[in-house]
């Protein structure tokens, strides 16, 4: 009879579990009871951490950023009521001047749109520009924010975690204003989801917005940014969830569907 040990630790706990292989000629003992539960302890945790370091490896496979992204062109943003070019549907995310260096925040239409924008150094655009032009807007908020923007220098730069904090599965929308009447108005703008994905060029000196609609499938959302020059600039940007919220009558519908349920289940229970 030929007895195999096998030592593990488990929880700082040492196993002993053994089993056996028997002699035709010889008739063998079994284990005792205490080392069979041993080793069905053993085989268990084995099993365990087999699962674990699968399903472990699965969530290292899921994309962090890849939602495909809807592009659009969308209303333009200069004139006299330019600030009215800003999308205002759905419920309002965050909305972002990037000026260069961090101050305070500036409120676009207080009496009307109401939009406060937080004033930010973005960590994705590394250079400034402080003399981009108003766009003939009359509100004073916006055209400030309109006269600066930052820049890269670069072909084609993917921001992979560019938007962060979303929900997955809400449906958000991305309105971006990149924009300059100065020497370099011709230069044309386009945005990217990063998978091929890629928004129409538009001219700065159009003052054009580009709106990008996708669903979340991560907490962060890639952006590419594509410029003629090779040298991406973005004024601000307003992003916005979208995500349809149900009308009172399709909750009334689902309660009604519950308590339903709810009766049937009391009746075949009555019943058996």
């Amino acid at each position: 009879m030929l007895i195999f040990k096998i030592l593990s630790k488990i929880n700082n706990k040492e196993l002993i579990a053994c089993a056996e292989i028997k002699n035709p000629a010889v008739d063998a003992r079994p284990c005792s009871s205490a080392r069979d539960s041993n080793l069905k302890e053993l085989v268990m945790s084995q099993k365990f951490l087999r699962t674990t370091a699968v399903l472990l490896g699965l969530a290292a496979a899921v994309p962090v950023s890849a939602a495909d992204i809807s592009w659009s062109t969308g209303p333009t943003f200069n004139g006299p009521n330019g600030h009215l070019g800003i999308l205002t549907n759905g419920s309002l995310v965050e909305a972002i001047n990037l000026a260069g260096a961090p101050g305070a925040s500036i409120t676009v239409d207080p009496g009307g749109l109401n939009i406060t924008f937080s004033t930010i150094n973005s960590p994705f655009y590394p250079n400034s520009w402080s003399s981009a032009g108003n766009g003939g807007n009359t509100d004073a908020a916006w055209g400030t924010i309109l006269n600066t923007f930052e820049w890269i220098s670069g072909s084609n730069p993917t921001i992979s975690n560019f938007l962060s904090g979303l929900t997955t599965g809400h449906q958000y929308q991305l309105q971006l204003f990149a924009a300059r009447s100065d020497c370099c108005g011709t230069r044309t703008a386009s945005f990217s989801d990063g998978a091929g994905h890629t928004s129409d060029a538009v001219r700065g000196d159009s003052y054009t917005s580009i709106v990008g609609n996708f669903t979340a499938d991560a907490l962060t959302q890639t952006l590419q940014l594509i410029d003629s020059s090779n040298n991406p600039i973005l004024n601000a940007y307003v992003l916005r969830d979208v995500t349809p919220v149900p009308e009172p009558e399709t909750y009334a519908m689902l309660l009604a569907g519950l308590g339903l349920l709810g009766f049937v289940a009391r009746r075949r229970k009555e019943n058996t």
